[in-house]
């Protein structure tokens, strides 16, 4: 699927989620769930009732004492004065006195409320008169309400699931308002200061269960059998409470029941003068959370795991509820939740069904792109067509991951350096022996191949594909485009093949054919010529020395030569030898051509033997090379010195130091130069000595110096391990 396409889809789901949460906030879809959370959190809220409300109940033993309903108003008088004389300090009647009756009874208890002068008497609200709709407010006959301390109504709407939760504190526009009941009795008793009593907007009740506040049955109180300041300093609703009499609303408080109208008028004044009433949220506030918590989601649909995306769904959930029911406990605001959670809830399993038909569908499609081998290889088992689906595309991968990790393996054991690299030339992969070759390289970093080759101290002859290290090694330069339908993909294999052993080769034959052409041409030219009888000008005993010398010459260069190809393709043998004995036995096999030049051999030799594993013949053969050569060129009356040191890093050191000339500038340029400049005055040499000392060296795995100025003599310092080494091939 593209990237379009899921950008579309996730678009046009989330534009679908705001509008289910807009539909479901204004029809009123999860009222009924809104209704229960709410009633958790005012149940919560809710710190029990006041300790100065008591309720004058009209109940069925009021009715069998006093007379059956409705009462004689001289008997609701006698109520209100009774309650007066006790000692409340606010008498809330909460019975309607809409219509007059008898004369006499009236102004009994237009006396009793005049008398009182606290009595708060309720209102109602009747049909319009001559009006298709419409309602006017009905108020107590003019004698009563022009008696009482304050008037409100007592309209009470429950909510959609016929619960009771809140009141209207206000009804009514402009100059002509109409506050609740409760609200017209704290105004009374406050005088207003209070400013909490000035909202006109609804207000939810934290309820206490039926039966909660204290009830006195108005009989008692008209018989005057109420006990001493029972009611004194209290508030007294009175209230119809007995069956079929007075109104009953279904409230909650912790569960759903039945309570009497004046009951929720204690509850709510309570509230009231506790603050602990509970207002509605402005509705943009619902409308702004939930579209907020459905961005989140979706953003953390398409930015994380579907894991994730459940855990994300998961705390969103929670933590609107839990906002819910705090900013009705820290704030007394109400925002219902239950169209944010339904959405949320909605939510995961569509995006989910659609995620997972995406993936269906590109699983099917990637196994349909693959080459039919691969295709038809392994099946997949499961429940379900996805589950198969998922199963067969595991198989798949682990195919192809096999196959990566065989090619992968091919790489790393391939006899050449492979580098890949992509079309940037930064490098992607390269095997151990190409990593040998650039140790400092870090895939991780995609360096670019030229700057790493740079680095690494690689030059690259282009015209001849050959790279040459810093060691001298030459690689042969072979490479690969990696060509992709999709060029963002390209790339190109670079392998880099050893040829070292090849150019040295080449060299050698190089180096023979100047050797047979040159130096072992000349000293056989030179025997020719002097075999010659015409060569009058020299008696016999000399030509036939210097034919002597010529034949000698030819047969060391020929032995020289025979060594050192001996030594290139023979294998070692290292064994523990005794390296100043070595030092020594050499010394001795040329005391007698020292003593002929009248030269001097001295020794340096530690007290104790140095044992190393070495190839002895190679060193031994090293040493008379080394020495010979000293003896040839160091004059009359000289020093020839060989030393032997034992160093503390597991290494020996072997020194020959004479008293000659020193080398000549030429040669000293290059001293082990196979086939190099040469001299004849002390003997036949053309360098193939100090070629098989330096080679010798190599084998051993150690190093070689020369010290030399002109007329200052000659040093060869050699150092070599003396434990296990890997011989140098």
């Amino acid at each position: 699927m593209s990237s379009q396409r899921l950008i579309l889809e996730w678009v046009i789901l989330f534009a679908c989620a705001c509008l289910l949460a807009l539909f479901s906030l204004s029809s009123g879809l999860t009222n009924r769930f809104d209704g229960r959370v709410l009633d958790y959190a005012t149940w919560m809220l809710n710190d029990g009732p006041g300790d100065d409300i008591v309720i004058a109940a009209i109940d069925d033993r009021s009715l069998d004492q006093l007379g059956a309903w409705p009462w004689n108003r001289t008997t609701h008088g006698q109520l209100v004065s009774a309650i007066d004389q006790a000692g409340a300090t606010q008498i809330l009647f909460d019975v309607l006195f809409l219509e007059p009756t008898q004369t006499e009874a009236d102004d009994a208890l237009a006396s009793a409320l005049k008398a009182t002068g606290s009595v708060v008497l309720p209102h109602t609200f009747g049909a319009a008169v001559n009006a298709e709709s419409g309602a006017v407010p009905l108020f107590p006959i003019p004698e009563f309400a022009a008696n009482a301390a304050a008037i409100g109504h007592v309209g009470a709407q429950p909510d959609q699931d016929g619960v009771l939760r809140r009141f209207e504190m206000v009804l009514g526009e402009g100059d002509r308002t109409f506050p609740q009941f409760t609200l017209a009795a704290e105004r009374a008793r406050s005088g207003g200061s209070n400013p909490v009593l000035n909202s006109e907007k609804a207000a939810i009740v934290p309820f206490s269960p039926p039966g909660t506040y204290p009830t006195i049955s108005a009989s008692d109180l008209v018989q005057n059998n109420v006990p001493a300041d029972f009611l004194n300093g209290k508030t007294v609703i009175i209230g119809a409470t007995a069956q079929g009499l007075g109104d009953r609303y279904s409230v909650s408080s912790g569960s759903v029941s039945l309570m009497a109208g004046s009951e929720t008028q204690a509850n709510l004044l309570s509230a009231l003068r506790q603050g602990k009433l509970v207002y509605d949220a402005p509705g943009y506030l619902a409308v702004v959370i939930t579209l907020a918590a459905l961005l989140f989601q979706f953003v953390a649909f398409w930015r994380l795991k579907p894991a994730h995306g459940l855990w994300v769904t998961i705390g969103l959930v929670l933590a609107i509820g839990l906002a819910g029911i705090g900013l009705v406990l820290t704030a007394g605001l109400w925002v219902p939740v239950g169209s944010a959670l339904l959405v949320l809830v909605l939510a995961y399993p569509l995006w989910s069904w659609r995620r997972l038909t995406a993936v269906s569908n590109y699983l099917e499609n990637e196994a349909s792109t693959l080459p039919p081998r691969i295709a038809d290889g392994p099946t997949g088992d499961g429940f379900d067509v996805v589950a198969q689906q998922v199963n067969r595309m595991r198989g798949l991968v682990r195919h192809v991951s096999d196959s990566f990790a065989f090619l992968q393996s091919v790489i790393e054991v391939a006899p050449d350096a492979i580098i890949v690299l992509d079309k940037n030339g930064a490098v992607q992969m390269l095997n151990p022996k190409a990593q040998s070759l650039f140790p400092d390289l870090d895939v991780s970093l995609e360096p670019n191949f030229q700057e790493a080759r740079l680095v690494a101290g690689v030059t690259l002859d282009e015209a001849a594909e050959e790279m040459t290290t810093e060691s001298g090694d030459t690689y042969l330069v072979a490479r690969a485009q990696l060509d992709k339908q999709n060029a963002a993909e390209g790339g190109e294999i670079v392998a880099l093949r050893d040829i070292s052993q090849i150019r040295r080769r080449e060299a050698e034959r190089s180096e023979m054919l100047e050797f047979l052409s040159h130096d072992m041409r000349t000293p056989q030219v030179a025997i020719i010529g002097l075999s010659n009888r015409e060569n009058a000008e020299l008696k016999d005993d000399q030509r036939f020395g210097r034919i002597r010398m010529q034949a000698e010459r030819t047969l060391k260069l020929a032995d020289d030569f025979v060594q050192l190809a001996r030594l290139e393709e023979a294998t070692l043998h290292f064994e523990e030898t005794d390296v100043v004995a070595l030092a020594e036995e050499a010394c001795d096999r040329s005391y007698f051509l020292a003593q002929k030049r009248k030269i001097e051999l001295k020794q340096e030799m530690p007290e104790f033997p140095v044992f190393a594993r070495i190839e002895a013949s190679l060193v031994a053969r090293l040493l008379d090379n080394l020495i010979g050569n000293a003896v040839k060129y160091s004059p009359a009356n000289s020093a020839i010195t060989l030393s032997v040191e034992e160093r503390p890093d597991n290494h020996f050191r072997l020194a020959v130091t004479d008293e000659g000339p020193g080398l000549p500038p030429e040669r000293l340029a290059d001293p082990f130069a196979r086939f190099g400049a040469h001299e004849t005055k002390a003997g036949p040499s053309a360098g193939l000595g100090l070629t098989f000392v330096q080679r010798t060296v190599q084998k051993h795995g150690g190093t070689i110096k020369v010290h030399s100025g002109n007329g200052h003599g000659t040093s060869f310092v050699i150092d070599l391990p003396a434990g296990d080494i890997t011989p140098l091939t």
